[in-house]
């Protein structure tokens, strides 16, 4: 209850930016009440004076001018109902993309450790679905609730104005709007927190799913991950139904009962002044009653159903206004304005859960030197790299680049001087050139000098304005690596990292690549997770892992004399090369002796 109110009390917050187009929406939404009031009425006079028994042409004439005039009002509340539904709906776009920006911006100071914890799929629909439930509930609140509570309160008093008993009658039945309302609304939170639990899921399964469809289809698992789906959906669907009960029962067939009921107490009142006498009755004040009664109720109904609405989303700003709260990555007031020296890693302990992946890690790699990282899948590696780019903090130890501790510096600075290319080259969908520059002003001799550099001469072929699909769908592994490499040196970065970034191209593209890692390396410390040993024989420092621990170090041929892990490793990957070369030789010749047949 308390979040709630706290999430109400920022919503206004977000509203009052919006003050103006509010106050514009709430003067045409009061001057349609007025012009409401005033439509019955000119019917009124018509049924009360100009209508009878004795009839002219001159009545006639009035009757026919009072239709225009009512024409006219008719009009004029439509044009004024859409123009304030227009300024609600122009504010609550606001206000939306408002928070909306907030959320994303807020998700970017984040710590990595979150998104280990919560799926992409979930912090997917809190940026987009929340956001949108909220500008619908702006669009509801103001073009649809106040407006009709603008309208129920005019008439309500022109009610009580015209006929005190008649109003008095009505209230009567207000505590069964009250209690219809409070059961539809309890109801309605219940099911729609249900339904945005199991959404939510859906979403971060379909996302998981489509990330991993090679795999789904390759053990063929369609039917499994169908009938999980299935499942999901199914509870969704039938929840959706209980709601769909409860908006025909509890909301518009038992307002609609009301409202029939209403009209029966205002013709069961005028009815027992007709016939007593002790009061006026006329056929055009039953008329305005009856029509005043109706449009009462009728907006209440609409108050009623959008509140159910109103409470989906507020779930949903309470989700918004939990990421905006949660803590942010510390901002440091210390800058390291070069990331030049030597990097250090004293006593270093990390662990992601519980259990250490990294266990006491000490090493020094020295300015404009280059460090290799080897070891089996979970020995560490990619670790020490995310520890270097400040993605997490060490449980244990400290870290340091010309003696400072990294903790203590502004991550932008930090990151500013460094690149990293990664196994899995990550493209935008956009222009190959907006791919390389990210946004950054870099020239297109800059982009087509990198891409030189780094051997990418057949993208330079295909042109700048070539477009890349969704992940580089139509480019091949070694393209996209081309265009990574690219991205990093255009930068000149002080420290480079190379996580295992020639692990998924063939043999060609590895030795262009090769070539542009070398000219890449000059001039700049190195950080490299290798997958093949044969392409790290040349870099200064090895550092051998295995469980979280550096077994080995040191450079390509001091590991092979001291004949322990790595020299096991680099023996095994040359044998299984040999063999796989045998075997596609043997290939060929068996094709040239077919041909020769």
């Amino acid at each position: 209850m308390k979040s709630r109110k706290n999430s109400i009390q920022r919503l206004k917050k977000y509203a009052h930016e919006e003050r103006s187009s509010l106050i514009r929406g709430f003067i045409f939404s009061l001057s349609r009440t007025i012009l409401e009031i005033l439509g019955p009425m000119v019917i009124a006079y018509i049924l009360n004076n100009l209508i009878g028994k004795n009839m002219t042409m001159d009545s006639i004439k009035k009757i026919a001018m009072f239709l225009v005039l009512h024409f006219f009002i008719y009009l004029s509340i439509a044009f004024l109902l859409n123009k304030a539904r227009l300024s609600f709906e122009k504010s609550a776009n606001k206000i939306a993309l408002m928070i909306q920006k907030d959320v994303y911006n807020k998700v970017q100071t984040f710590p990595i450790s979150y998104f280990d914890n919560l799926p992409s799929g979930k912090i997917l629909s809190r940026i987009t679905n929340d956001a949108n439930k909220l500008k619908t509930m702006f669009q509801l609140l103001l073009s649809d609730i106040l407006t009709s509570a603008i309208l129920i309160v005019g008439l309500y008093t022109t009610i009580f104005v015209t006929n005190k008993i008649a109003a008095l009658m009505l209230l009567l039945l207000f505590p069964l709007v009250i209690l219809i309302f409070k059961t539809y609304l309890d109801k309605t939170y219940f099911y729609t927190s249900k339904i945005k639990k199991y959404t939510a899921d859906v979403n971060a399964k379909i996302n998981e799913y489509i990330q991993n469809m090679e795999i789904i289809q390759a053990f063929n698992q369609e039917e499994t991950i169908d009938s999980k789906f299935d499942k999901t959906n199914k509870k969704i669907y039938d929840i959706n139904m209980k709601l769909s009960k409860l908006r025909s029962y509890s909301g518009y067939r038992a307002m609609d009962i009301l409202n029939y009921l209403a009209t029966i107490v205002v013709i069961i009142y005028f009815s027992v002044g007709s016939i007593t006498g002790k009061y006026a009755v006329t056929v055009g004040s039953l008329y305005m009653v009856i029509d005043y009664t109706s449009k009462l109720f009728n907006n209440m109904t609409t108050i009623i159903m959008r509140f159910g609405d109103v409470e989906d989303a507020l779930s949903s700003a309470d989700h918004i206004f939990n990421i905006l709260d949660m803590e942010s990555m510390e901002n440091l007031p210390d800058k390291l304005n070069n990331i030049e020296g030597d990097i250090e890693f004293k006593d270093v302990s990390f662990a992601y859960k519980e259990e250490d992946v990294l266990k006491n890690i000490n090493f020094l790699v020295k300015s404009n030197q280059s460090q290799a990282l080897v070891g089996q899948t979970g020995s560490g590696k990619s670790t020490i790299i995310n520890l270097l780019l400040n993605f997490y903090s060490p449980r244990l130890g400290s870290i340091s680049i010309g003696g400072q501790d990294i903790s203590l510096v502004d991550r932008d600075d930090l990151r500013k001087d460094m690149a990293v290319v990664l196994q899995d080259a990550f493209l935008f969908k956009s222009t190959i050139r907006e791919n390389i520059s990210l946004g950054e002003k870099f020239t297109d001799k800059d982009i087509i000098e990198s891409l030189k550099a780094v051997g990418g001469e057949r993208l330079i072929a295909k042109g700048l304005d070539s477009q890349v699909l969704e992940n580089g769908s139509n480019l091949s592994q070694g393209e996209k690596q081309l265009i990574s490499f690219a991205r990093a040196y255009i930068r000149d970065p002080k420290v480079l990292i190379l996580d295992e970034a020639t692990s998924n191209i063939d043999t060609e593209t590895e030795r262009i690549i090769q070539e542009g890692i070398n000219k890449l390396k000059e001039n700049r410390t190195t950080f490299i997770i290798a997958h093949r040993l044969s392409t790290i024989k040349e870099v200064d420092n090895i550092i051998v892992l295995s469980y979280g621990k550096i077994i080995e170090q040191g450079n390509h041929e001091e590991l092979m004399k001291l004949g322990g892990y790595y020299k096991k490793m680099y023996d095994k990957q040359i044998k299984d090369l040999e063999v796989e070369w045998f075997w596609i030789s043997s290939k060929y010749v068996s094709i040239i002796n077919l041909f020769m047949v």
